[in-house]
C-alpha cells in the first residue's frame, strides 16, 4: 500500500494547480566542475562531400551528473528503494489518453512516438545491458482516472514515470510519485507548477513554462506592432488559460499592448464560439491572442475567419498557444489557419529543409521503418520526451551512485542536453532549484497553409531563460 508523509510544508503549499516557480536550494553539495563527455545519440550516416560516401556519426553533448542539487532520500518513504540499484530491465510509466474520443485521436501520435524512441534506444544499446520497457495506462485525458493508472504501474513494478500528458492529470499524482521518491519526468505540459523544487523535488516538465510562452508573443508583437497594440484576448476559462492571460497581462503596459477585450471558453464547451469572437470583432483589435484547448482550436479559428469575412478590411493578426500547432489540428482547420503565429522549440520535420539535418532524417527514416511516416510530425514530441528521459538515464547510470531513482532525479536536475530535433539554438539544461525548467527559449514561427509548414520569424527568444 503507498504510503502519505508530505511534510508541513508541502502541505501548505499544494493548494493550486498552477503555481510560481518557486526558488530556494535544497542540497548542500559542493560544486564540481566536470569537463564536457559526448556521449554517441545515433550510429553512422552518409554525407556527400566532394562527390565522395564519407561516414559521420552524429553525436549529443551531455555534461556529466554535477552536484549542486541533490536530493534528500532520508525524507522518503522508503529510502532504501529509492537508493537500490536498478539493474536489467528498466521499466517507464505513463499515463495517457488511449481512449476518450477527441483527446486520443489527438495524442495517439504522441504515444507512439514515445514508444518508437525507447525500441529505438533498446537498438542502440543506449544504457548498455540495461533494458528499458514502456507500460502506458489509459486515463482518458480524465485527471480523476490518473492516479487509479498511476497506482496499478507502481504495483506492477515501474522504477520511474515519464510523459504523463495534462497538468491536472500529473498534478493528481504528483503527491503520491514525491512521498514515494519515484522519478515523474518530462511531464508533458507547460505548467509553471512543475518548477516548485522544494515541495516536489521529484517532479520535472518537459515544455517551455506557459508563462513563458505569453511572454515571448508579447514580445513578438511590440516587434511586430512598434507603435502600440490593441490586442483581444481568448482563452479558455481554467488554469490553463489563466496561466496564460496572467502572465499576458503582467507584461502588456511594458510592450505598449492594450487588452481592449477578453473572452472566455469552458474547458467542456465544444460549441463553435461565435458570441465570444462577433464580441472581439466589435473591438477592433490588432491582434488576438488565443489559448482555447483541444477541438477548440480548431473552432476558434473557423470563426475568426468567419468575423474577418464579415467585417471587411479587418485583418488582425492571430498568436495561438503552441498546443494548438499540431499538425492534425491546422490541417483540420484548412484556410482558417493560414497566416497565424505560434512558437516552438523542436524542428518542423514537415519542412524538407528540415531533412538536411542527419539526426532529423534519422528519425524520419526510422519511423517510417516502422511504417509510421504519416505522423511524424505529431510523434516528434513523443519522441523528444522519451530521448530526454533516456538521455537523463544514461547520465545517472554513469554517475558514482550509478542507476537508482535518486541518481536519476539528481541527474535530471542538473542536465545538459540538446536532442535530435531541437531547433537551431535549442539546448534543454536544468539546475536545481536555480533553474527548474527544461526550456526557456522559444522561436515565433507562422504558419503556411499551403505547404502544412512553419516559418521562423525572427531569433530564438532566450530572454526568460532562467
Amino acid at each position: 500500500m503507498l504510503k502519505r508523509t508530505r511534510a508541513l510544508t508541502a502541505l501548505m503549499a499544494a493548494g493550486a494547480l498552477f503555481v510560481a516557480a518557486c526558488g530556494g536550494d535544497d542540497s548542500s553539495s559542493t560544486d564540481e566542475s566536470a569537463a564536457v563527455e559526448t556521449t554517441t545519440a545515433t550510429e553512422e550516416t552518409t554525407a556527400e562531400t566532394t562527390g565522395e560516401s564519407v561516414v559521420e556519426t552524429t553525436t549529443a553533448e551531455t555534461t556529466p551528473m554535477a552536484t549542486e542539487w541533490a536530493v534528500d532520500t532520508s525524507l522518503c518513504v522508503d529510502p532504501a528503494a529509492a537508493d537500490a540499484p536498478i539493474e536489467g530491465t528498466l521499466k517507464i510509466g505513463s499515463a495517457m489518453p488511449l481512449t476518450g474520443g477527441a483527446a486520443a485521436a489527438a495524442f495517439a501520435p504522441v504515444k507512439d512516438g514515445f514508444e518508437a524512441y525507447i525500441q529505438y534506444a533498446n537498438e542502440k544499446g543506449l544504457l548498455g545491458d540495461v533494458t528499458l520497457e514502456v507500460a502506458i495506462e489509459d486515463d482518458q485525458y480524465n485527471a480523476e482516472l490518473t492516479p487509479g493508472a498511476v497506482n496499478k504501474l507502481i504495483d506492477d513494478g515501474v522504477s520511474i514515470f515519464g510523459g504523463i500528458i495534462g497538468s491536472p492529470n500529473n498534478a493528481a499524482v504528483r503527491d503520491t510519485l514525491n512521498d514515494n521518491c519515484i522519478p515523474q519526468l518530462a511531464a508533458l505540459t507547460g505548467s509553471p507548477a512543475w518548477g516548485d523544487v522544494e515541495n516536489y523535488p521529484w517532479t520535472t516538465g518537459q515544455l517551455a513554462p506557459y508563462t513563458v510562452e505569453s511572454k515571448v508573443y508579447a514580445q513578438k508583437i511590440a516587434e511586430l506592432y512598434p507603435d502600440g497594440a490593441n490586442v483581444a484576448l481568448f482563452h479558455v476559462n481554467n488554469e490553463f488559460g489563466q496561466v496564460y492571460v496572467d502572465a499576458f497581462n503582467e507584461i502588456a503596459a511594458d510592450y505598449g499592448i492594450t487588452i481592449v477585450a477578453e473572452e472566455t471558453i469552458e474547458a467542456t464547451d465544444q460549441n463553435p464560439p461565435t458570441a465570444q469572437i462577433n464580441n472581439i470583432a466589435g473591438a477592433k483589435p490588432d491582434v488576438i491572442m488565443a489559448v482555447p484547448l483541444g477541438a477548440q482550436c480548431i473552432s476558434f479559428l473557423t470563426e475568426v475567419a468567419n468575423a474577418k469575412a464579415a467585417n471587411a478590411g479587418w485583418e488582425p493578426a492571430t498568436f495561438l498557444t503552441n498546443t494548438c500547432a499540431s499538425a492534425l489540428i491546422l490541417t483540420l482547420a484548412g484556410e482558417a489557419a493560414d497566416g497565424l503565429y505560434t512558437t516552438g522549440n523542436l524542428v518542423d520535420v514537415n519542412d524538407p529543409a528540415s531533412l538536411e539535418i542527419p539526426s532529423v532524417k534519422e528519425y524520419v527514416d526510422y519511423m517510417a521503418s516502422l511504417d509510421k511516416s504519416a505522423i511524424v510530425t505529431t510523434a516528434g514530441a513523443g519522441w523528444n520526451t522519451a530521448e530526454t528521459i533516456v538521455a537523463i538515464l544514461a547520465q545517472a547510470q554513469a554517475s558514482e551512485a550509478g542507476l537508482t531513482r535518486a541518481s536519476i532525479i539528481n541527474a535530471a536536475r542538473n542536465f545538459t542536453y540538446t536532442p535530435m530535433l531541437a531547433a537551431p539554438g535549442v539546448t534543454f539544461k536544468m539546475s536545481g532549484a536555480e533553474d527548474p525548467f527544461l526550456a526557456e527559449s522559444l522561436v515565433v514561427r507562422q504558419y503556411d497553409v499551403a505547404s502544412a509548414t512553419f516559418t521562423d520569424i525572427g531569433e530564438l527568444i532566450t530572454e526568460w531563460e532562467s
